[in-house]
């Protein structure tokens, strides 16, 4: 018997090579062959990249109230300078104004300044709601295993009126779809005296929403106007 023939069945001579991992390296004889995996975050990554194109940006609100504080605190300060400087401002001495204010009677002074005080309240609400409570615009992500996709809400609109006029045979503009958070209305318009198949209409409308496959999910809704339109 021949040397060659003492190996254990199904090992061939190629098991003595070192093998090559994916970077191009050799690996040491009977180590497992690593690959290289995808990055841990590239899920975070595209979640990341889809809420941001998907949420509003709160950048004209801290604007406005960057402008806002800065005016005040201007008119405050060049206030306080013309004062120390016994000057006046467009004729007008501020420590007259302060003196006036302080021989306000006491009903009207404490009215005004609850007047002020109110208003800086709900300016201030305003704000913090508008910058604690999400903010969207009009679009949703659609799923993808590899990529981050999103869509414009008149893109989604179209495609569902596009398909109930398919199922009912309605003319271009006999449908009208309208997208919201977590629905999407479609609304046809049959001419006068003509039925049309909203049950037909609604199955074709789920269909196009089960192949988008939207986030949030979005539920269908048909209905068509009673009051019909005069073709001419």
């Amino acid at each position: 018997m021949s040397p060659a023939d003492t190996r254990p069945a199904g090992t061939g001579s190629a098991d003595s090579r070192p093998a090559s991992t994916s970077d191009g390296s050799s690996a040491a004889p009977g180590s497992a062959l690593v690959t290289k995996a995808p990055p841990a975050d590239a899920d975070r990554f595209l979640r990341r990249i889809v809420r941001r194109e998907t949420s509003a940006p709160r950048t004209p609100t801290v604007v406005v109230a960057m402008v806002l504080l800065l005016v005040v605190a201007a008119a405050v300060g060049t206030a306080a300078v013309v004062a120390l400087l016994d000057e006046r401002i467009a004729g007008v001495d501020p420590r007259a104004v302060v003196d006036a204010a302080v021989r306000v009677p006491g009903g009207l002074l404490d009215a005004v300044v609850v007047a002020i005080g109110a208003v800086v309240a709900l300016l201030g609400l305003w704000f913090l709601l508008h910058g604690v409570l999400p903010a969207r615009r009009p679009r949703h992500a659609i799923r993808s295993a590899r990529l981050g996709v999103v869509v414009d809400d008149e893109v989604l609109a179209s495609a569902a009126a596009r398909a109930a006029r398919s199922a009912t045979r309605l003319a271009p503009d006999a449908a009208v779809g309208s997208v919201g958070r977590r629905t999407l209305d479609v609304v046809l318009l049959p001419a006068s005296g003509v039925d049309v198949a909203v049950v037909a209409a609604t199955e074709a409308v789920e269909r196009e929403l089960a192949a988008v496959d939207a986030v949030p999910p979005l539920a269908a809704r048909v209905r068509a106007r009673s009051t019909g339109r005069i073709d001419g």
